[in-house]
């Protein structure tokens, strides 16, 4: 499984590997959940005419081996006849609620005048 960016570089490196890892888990159950769809019911070529795109990029997005969009799976349980609802569930964590960032503000140091 891959995607672009997992990490959270302003957590403890502990918390973002556990981030990291709570991320892949849920992109994983993502992309199986599309490809439990799927079957063998859709072709590829199907899937990937209403996409426009190459059914061998449709097959590497539902084995997981080549990260996309969320809106890209969404675009593929579409075309395989389902709608997708998002259910957030709160997490056991809240490092949010932890952090304590004041307010910030950008002065200028310098003015720049153009000369006429």
């Amino acid at each position: 499984m891959r995607s672009c960016n997992r990490n959270f570089p302003g957590a403890a490196p502990e918390v973002s590997d556990q981030f990291a890892l709570d991320v892949a888990a849920d992109e994983k159950a993502i992309v199986d959940a599309i490809a439990a769809l799927r079957g063998d019911a859709s072709s590829l070529e199907a899937i990937g005419y209403l996409l426009g795109t190459d059914p061998a990029q449709i097959s590497r997005h539902l084995r997981g081996v080549s990260s996309t969009t969320l809106t890209n799976y969404i675009r593929i349980a579409r075309a395989l006849g389902y709608r997708c609802k998002i259910v957030l569930e709160r997490a056991k964590t809240d490092v949010l609620a932890d952090l304590k960032i004041g307010a910030h503000k950008v002065h200028r140091t310098a003015s720049r005048r153009s000369a006429i």
